[in-house]
């Protein structure tokens, strides 16, 4: 089942990323993700968080009051989910060089005697990653803006988080199957094509990308195991043909 293959080859990269092998490089990546993601929470989030509760309070009439605390909840929910976005859009735009590297050495490490697509040095590799991060924010930023104004919306904001969780799950896959694509010289159109064309194993890897995101200290890691995971789905796409 292709949703359910897409969901191991995360779990695959996530153990892989704990190999003494790749262990080195992961560590600037993991770090950037802990002080951008503690910046976001401190400045965006929580704020944002108190907001919305004042906004219920004051504004949700009375005999909706038995749904306050149901959409404080689906509200935080909302919040928490684009806030990770927000962290990790950021932590991908500054670790990018570093990713690029461990989405090399993990194909490296994974297809032994295979021909390794091969990369900048980390130097050379600083601006080609920066552009390519700047293009997947601009196919990125309209559609998280889009999801957030419909989350303003009454009573269509209750099925937002499922929304989210689905869209972000595409979303994750187009991020972290690119840097094996850049390293192949491709351009991101064409990752989105291949992509489009294995969407259930692409959503099954993004669906957990996405999960564990959103688990506290966990999403510490989930970056760099993410891009790990990201470079495994692409080598099974490329298998494939697709």
């Amino acid at each position: 089942m292709p949703i359910l293959h897409g969901g191991q080859l995360f779990l695959s990269g996530l153990k892989l990323a704990l190999s003494p092998k790749l262990r080195r490089y992961i560590i600037v990546p993991a770090t950037i993700n802990i002080l951008t993601f503690g910046v976001t929470l401190m400045l965006v989030v929580i704020p944002l968080a108190g907001d919305a509760g004042d906004w219920l309070q004051s504004n949700l009439p009375n005999w909706l009051g038995w749904l306050q605390g149901t959409l404080l909840v689906l509200a935080y929910l909302t919040l928490g989910l684009a806030g990770f976005w927000l962290s990790s859009l950021l932590v991908n735009l500054i670790a990018a060089p570093f990713l690029g590297q461990l989405a090399q050495a993990t194909w490296a490490l994974s297809k032994p005697g295979a021909v390794t697509p091969e990369g900048p040095r980390l130097l050379a590799s600083i601006g080609p990653s920066v552009m390519r991060e700047l293009q997947k924010m601009s196919y990125h930023l309209p559609r998280l803006l889009g999801l957030l104004l419909l989350s303003l919306i009454p009573g269509l904001n209750a099925l937002m988080p499922l929304v989210w969780l689905g869209f972000s799950a595409w979303l994750m896959a187009v991020q972290f199957a690119d840097y094996a694509s850049e390293n192949q010289h491709h351009r991101f159109n064409v990752t989105l094509q291949r992509l489009a064309r294995a969407r259930g194993r692409a959503l099954g890897f993004g669906a957990c990308a996405s999960v564990t995101l959103a688990i506290p200290f966990l999403n510490f890691l989930a970056i760099p195991a993410a891009v790990v995971g990201g470079t495994l789905l692409w080598q099974s796409i490329t298998e494939d043909g697709t």
